[in-house]
């Protein structure tokens, strides 16, 4: 069947979506690189995973990377190739290290000796029961030395204990369930003779709930503490059998809530080594020994904080103003943070590099594997020490974005974060999906749910991201998109103003520097979608637009969801959705509050910031069909006032622009995600309505939050609210907010080499903001026009 955008190469279409066992002996070099972001001059580290036995690098400038017939040409401009020889570098396999745990370093230096009693306590909410491996909680066990202990759950999701005697590991299985997602504090108690447990299952308001259970057992001798291992929750270092393993292994899927340890030294005495309060340092990795031992803890791999804990009864769901409820941790075997792939090479970025997309690209050294390649991304910002010589317009990528769809699984139809595909589309697997399907072990993004069905919060740039790469070809719309859409108009830029004549920023700089990122420059670009932007972010736009500077977005969906970023971790974005929105998941009530800076998540909409208000459209509706042109209001096109934004378009018989948009990798210029002009939601008063989409099909949605009753009539031939609208407005500072309201608009902007109406019309707008020459004649008139038409 014909697929949105026409024939990309390399590619298997398929309506199935789980890899089947194929793919997997495919050769592969991925890799990724830290810092993501870099200033000329400095160096950045690249760390590669091969299956192949050698392989090469070249670090290049990347302009353009879509290869299409109707695309602009590749443009990859070479900035270093080491001398040969040098650039051979022997291959390793690696993986991740995924899976979340808490590790408290200081439990290694007990004195066993004087050990004669241990005692725990937790609250513990499994979310995975039947994991398929055992799931520790608490641990110490050390298996090298069969020493320490370790409680969890095993295959069949009941309450086991590892013992070590210093000779042997003894496991006692309790036959104890928990259950799934419901709320038990086990205790344990382990002495010189005997083993007990006793495991008591919270209320949940009305439900039936079982009764204590209880379990005791002799052992055969003094427990042993004469191992090296540290104590850990949520996962211990021991696979099956136990074995011993080298890394964290045995992670547990879901939440543990006040873990509390005593030891005792005679017997019969017990004294609290640890009393944790999960509920503390919220924002931090780290955990509170609340007692006077401080024997205080990390957690790796960023598990979930700011959720529902065993005393949870919905008083309050704002965790930063209540006074309990929020004294657990999720984890999750899934969790990815951070890789930690050691550094195969260094490369530095040079002192007059240009800002702008960089990649080191990997490929194999000889002729069997010359084909086995990646372009490993990366963004050098523009040279701080150059502002004073900036040029007049930037771009900003969406890098918060680009992490939000990291690796994203939607194609999984097995996962409840599934993207469920209409009209018939199927899924597009070329090499850099089935890359991104197989390797599992890469973390999730910010559409996916773990593996055991809770949403993801976290995402993480210290891994390989598959997604963003120069040729990236989306699988559900079988067209460029985020990224690689984002290329074509740099490669705009580089066609229109020069090399050196743009620069290229990240939400990033925008979002660390402020307003003091923008200084500068006249005109600033968004990406095609900017959708995840911080507080920090909106206030420089506004800051930059009431200085006078003018913003084009030209794009959509964007300025939707509220993004934090921890300027200590700026690797790690945090997104917490809520029941509203375009979504594929969504986080239960009471947990809908960042625990990085105890901001409300969501929607900016739902924060009183609309993109509307700004940029003068908003997000409304989406679909994975076939992009519509767009039409310009007659008004505007016979309106001498706007003459100039009309250069080189074509007029009909009467005098009207014809359809502007009508082809591009995604159908015409209005596809994908759509926003539209909405005085309600704040849309300036004096925003002018240049044109509007001719009309989507029934691929096309409404999004939720756009009406409030049930979704009736809510389908692209059925309902007005599904467009795309050009506005443009001046701002009080004296500079404009040109919109366009599509993410499609770039895979038109670059269709046919950029020789089309939409490159026109955008070079148009830009050359105009650039000159400061009039812009708004015939405003007015047609800033009524508008209001009327849509009203």
């Amino acid at each position: 069947m014909a697929t949105p955008g026409g024939h990309f190469a390399d590619a298997e279409i398929s309506t199935g979506s789980a890899l089947d066992g194929k793919y997997l002996d495919e050769d592969e070099v991925i890799g990724y690189v830290e810092p993501w972001m870099a200033s000329p001059g400095e160096r950045v580290d690249v760390k590669v995973s091969s299956t192949i036995p050698k392989y090469t690098w070249t670090l290049v400038r990347i302009v353009q990377g879509l290869e299409h017939p109707k695309a602009p040409e590749v443009k990859k401009e070479l900035v270093f190739k080491p001398t040969p020889g040098s650039d051979i570098i022997d291959g390793s396999y690696r993986r991740c290290n995924s899976g979340s745990y808490a590790v408290v370093d200081s439990w290694k230096a007990i004195p066993n000796e004087r050990i004669m009693g241990v005692r725990l306590s937790c609250f513990v909410e499994p979310w995975l029961l039947e994991a398929g491996h055992d799931q520790a909680l608490i641990s110490c066990l050390d298996a090298h030395n069969s020493s320490g202990f370790a409680l969890l759950l095993n295959k069949s999701g009941t309450l086991c204990f590892y013992v070590g005697s210093g000779d042997a590991i003894q496991q006692f299985d309790t036959g104890i369930r928990l259950r799934h997602r419901r709320w038990a504090e086990v205790k344990l108690s382990i002495d010189t003779r005997q083993l007990a447990v006793h495991a008591r299952h919270c209320e949940n308001l009305a439900e039936i709930y079982p009764e204590p259970a209880d379990f005791c057992a002799p052992i055969p001798g003094p427990l042993a503490l004469t191992g090296s291992s540290p104590l850990t929750l949520a996962a211990g270092l021991f696979g099956e059998d136990p074995r011993p393993a080298a890394t964290a292994a045995s992670f547990f899927n879901g939440r543990l809530d006040s873990p509390h340890i005593e030891l005792s030294y005679d017997g019969n005495t017990y004294i609290t080594w640890a009393s944790y309060d999960f509920s503390l340092n919220i924002p931090t990795d780290k955990i509170t020994d609340t007692s006077e031992k401080v024997h205080h803890g990390v957690l790796v791999n960023a598990p979930t904080r700011a959720v529902r804990d065993h005393s949870w009864d919905g008083a309050e769901p704002d965790w930063t103003k209540a006074k309990y409820g929020y004294g657990a941790i999720h984890f999750h075997e899934d969790d990815l943070d951070d890789a930690m792939w050691p550094t195969d090479f260094t490369v530095q970025v040079p002192n007059d590099a240009p800002s702008g997309a960089y990649a080191v690209i990997v490929q194999g050294a000889d002729e069997e594997h010359r084909h086995v390649t990646d372009a490993i991304t990366f963004f050098v910002r523009p040279d701080p020490r150059s502002q004073a010589t900036r040029p007049k317009t930037a771009i900003v990528l969406s890098t918060f974005t680009y992490l939000a769809y990291a690796n994203e699984h939607m194609y999984d139809q097995s996962r409840a974060s599934r993207m469920e595909l209409s009209g018939g589309v199927p899924i597009r697997k070329d090499a850099n999906w089935r890359r991104m399907a197989r390797r599992a072990d890469l973390g999730c993004s910010l559409y996916d749910v773990h593996r055991d069905g809770s949403g993801a919060v976290f995402t993480s740039s210290r891994r390989p991201i598959l997604n963003i790469r120069p040729d990236y070809i989306n699988w559900a719309f079988h067209r460029p998109r985020e990224f690689s859409a984002d290329q074509l108009m740099i490669g705009f830029l580089e066609q229109q103003l020069g090399r050196g004549g743009y620069d290229v920023l990240t939400d990033h700089d925008v979002h660390l520097q402020g307003v003091d990122a923008l200084a500068g420059y006249k005109v600033v670009i968004t990406g095609c979608h900017p959708e995840y932007p911080s507080l920090e972010m909106l206030n420089a736009y506004r800051a930059f637009a009431n200085r006078g500077g003018s913003i084009m977005y030209l794009g959509g969906n964007g300025f939707y969801w509220c993004a934090v970023v921890d300027p200590a971790r700026p690797h790690r974005v945090e997104v917490r959705k809520g029941d509203q929105g375009c979504r594929s998941i969504e986080l239960p009530a009471g947990e809908r509050v960042h625990s990085l800076n105890g901001a409300h998540g969501g929607l900016w909409r739902a924060r009183g910031r609309t993109p509307q208000s700004l940029f003068g459209i908003g997000s409304c509706a989406c679909g994975n069909g076939l992009g519509v042109p767009y039409r310009f209001s007659d008004e505007v096109t016979r309106s001498g006032g706007f003459a100039w934004l009309f250069e080189g378009l074509e007029r009909d018989e009467a005098g009207n622009v014809a359809l502007l948009g009508t082809e591009g990798f995604g159908g015409g210029a209005s596809g994908d995600e759509i926003d539209r002009l909405d005085f309600g939601l704040g849309t300036p008063s004096n925003t002018v309505l240049l044109a509007t989409s001719t009309g989507h099909d029934d691929t096309f949605g409404l999004f939720n939050e756009e009406t409030m009753f049930p979704m009736v009539n809510t389908v692209g031939s059925a309902c007005a609210k599904i467009r795309s609208d050009m506005v443009m407005y001046e701002t009080n500072g004296g500079g404009f907010i040109f919109s366009v309201g599509s993410i499609n608009w770039y895979c038109s902007l670059g269709w046919n080499k950029y020789d089309n109406d939409v490159a026109r019309l955008t070079w148009n707008v830009l050359r105009r903001l650039l000159s400061g020459s009039e812009t708004r004649g015939g405003a007015s008139d047609s800033a009524a026009a508008a209001t009327a038409a849509v009203a």
